[in-house]
């Protein structure tokens, strides 16, 4: 009888522990996205501009228009070699000192690009002398507490699509994922190879190639007003993008109104060939689709790695271009959403 008591009283107690101990990690990821909020802003008090999305200097086209090279991040090159510049950096990387993460900084070799720094590394200063690996160092910032600790790229997210996959060297990438992105608006962003998950990348169109997407639209009233599906477009531009350098005076949405940095979708499980838009990729050092979302899907949908999604039950968070730090509804409308991811489309917002 007492141990049924007993049974019964902890079975009761236990979805409100299990409650509590979510609202403390959801908490915490609230926190990250302050103190990367923070950070950004504390890098535009520096440099006048917010970070690049990424850092690309080599370009592929296809028949829509030029894409950043996808090799530039992830091809080994001896060090010294790099007579190409390759660089394939993210915006995370550019703020590790406004997150106490100056010695992760300082260890990075930027004559060298993402995969080298991460299969070479770089040997520290006396009395140290040991060799770290900057981009597979874990930074507890980037991980929402209620999805992981860590990369793991050996278990749940072993089917994430990583520097070191393609390729693969002796030292296997198992640490430097992350769980939030920073909004590149809300359009098309990135140039999806649905035969091959390793031709993936941010869309740079020249101005003439993204003239060519620009079609005219009839609105109810009669009027024509043009667009385009390209993230690139005016009405669709957001902050990060291919060697970006945003202002704040260049959101004339009003800060308070724009999208900076989300928490992203992760796909779990390996997408059948023909579905690579089912497969994420991760690194917090990778610019590109592991470092970037779009908010041309409403997020939670599932339909495509390109969104923002969250662990925390029927919402995501966002961290807003003034700083601030807020949770929208799963069931958020669509054009309100896409609204919030642009940031000089011209549009009122009412946050829901």
């Amino acid at each position: 009888m007492v141990i049924a008591v007993i049974a019964t009283l902890v079975a009761l107690l236990l979805p409100a522990v299990q409650r509590a101990r979510e609202a403390a990690r959801r908490s915490q990821c609230q926190n990250n996205l302050k103190q990367i909020a923070l950070a950004l802003h504390n890098y535009h008090d520096a440099h006048k501009v917010l970070p690049p999305g990424q850092i690309n200097n080599t370009f592929l086209a296809d028949t829509i228009g030029r894409y950043a090279n996808p090799n530039e991040a992830r091809t080994f090159q001896p060090r010294g070699q790099n007579i190409q510049g390759w660089h394939g950096t993210s915006w995370m990387l550019h703020i590790l000192p406004m997150l106490d993460q100056a010695a992760v900084y300082n260890s990075w070799n930027f004559s060298d690009n993402v995969r080298t720094n991460g299969d070479i590394g770089t040997q520290l200063p006396p009395p140290d002398l040991a060799i770290t690996f900057p981009p597979k160092i874990d930074i507890k910032v980037f991980y929402c507490p209620t999805r992981r600790g860590e990369m793991k790229a050996n278990s749940t997210y072993s089917f994430c699509d990583r520097i070191d996959v393609q390729n693969p060297g002796t030292l296997i990438w198992a640490q430097g994922g992350n769980d939030y992105a920073g909004c590149s608006g809300s359009g098309i962003t990135f140039r999806d190879n649905v035969n091959n998950v390793f031709d993936r990348q941010t869309y740079w169109l020249t101005p003439a190639q993204l003239a060519a997407t620009v079609t005219s639209v009839t609105t109810v009233n009669g009027q024509l007003f043009s667009t385009s599906p390209f993230t690139q477009y005016p009405n669709n531009v957001g902050i990060f993008g291919v060697n970006s350098a945003t202002a704040l005076r260049d959101i004339s949405d009003g800060t308070t109104n724009v999208i900076m940095v989300s928490e992203r979708r992760i796909f779990t499980q390996l997408a059948p060939t023909n579905q690579q838009n089912l497969r994420s990729n991760d690194g917090w050092a990778w610019g590109g689709p592991a470092t970037m979302f779009s908010a041309r899907q409403s997020p939670h949908t599932g339909l495509y790695f390109d969104e923002a999604d969250s662990p925390h039950e029927q919402m995501v968070q966002v961290a807003l271009a003034d700083g601030s730090v807020r949770p929208i509804s799963v069931n958020i409308d669509l054009r309100t959403w896409q609204n919030l991811g642009n940031m000089a489309q011209g549009s009122p917002i009412t946050l829901p």
